[in-house]
């Protein structure tokens, strides 16, 4: 029983701070770059091939099927966080995601550099701007919410409603500006 009031304490003690969730992330990128160095050359091609990245650099993208592409995806995993948000073990919830969101840039920034130095990292890192500035916001305040221990509901929903508008801005810059910005990152590197 002491090891798991202990295991507990440990716990909350780094779910309450953000350099918790931070160390979940970067745990989660080490595990990320663990995974491309157990892989083998042949599966780490897909997207970041020479033939994939110039068939997007020249490709005629039509902005209407992804922005409701991209608003379904985002508007899916907003309404996740936010009913997680209310859940009392949000806090190992968030940890979690927090963790595969970080394998999952650990993977992408791995293949990326393994197959195309370090214009691969500048392609992953232009492959979240801008929206990446309206995501955080977004987000983040769900996840403050949590690791703050919130529990007034009427600011709760506050907070729901402003990231939402963080949100919606967020879709539209992913759909709208950053194939853009993409494009012309991948004009000239090619």
């Amino acid at each position: 029983q002491g090891g798991t009031l202990m295991g507990e304490s440990v716990f909350s003690k780094y779910m309450t701070r953000p350099t918790g969730y931070l160390m979940f992330f970067f745990c989660g990128i080490l595990a990320g770059v663990a995974v491309v160095q157990v892989q083998n050359s042949a599966a780490l091609a897909g997207i970041f091939s020479e033939y994939f990245l110039n068939q997007y650099a020249n490709l005629r993208i039509d902005s209407g099927k992804l922005l409701s592409y991209v608003g379904r995806y985002r508007c899916g995993q907003y309404f996740l966080a936010v009913c997680c948000g209310v859940l009392p073990v949000a806090p190992a919830v968030f940890a979690g995601l927090v963790f595969l969101l970080g394998m999952a840039w650990g993977t992408a920034l791995s293949i990326s550099a393994v197959r195309l130095g370090l214009a691969g990292i500048l392609i992953c890192a232009a492959g979240i701007f801008p929206q990446f500035f309206f995501y955080l916001p977004a987000f983040g305040w769900v996840l403050l919410w949590t690791m703050y221990g919130g529990r007034n509901r009427k600011r709760y929903f506050c907070l729901i409603v402003a990231g939402f508008f963080f949100l919606l801005f967020g879709i539209g810059t992913e759909a709208g500006v950053n194939p853009l910005i993409l494009q012309q990152v991948l004009r000239k590197i090619s």
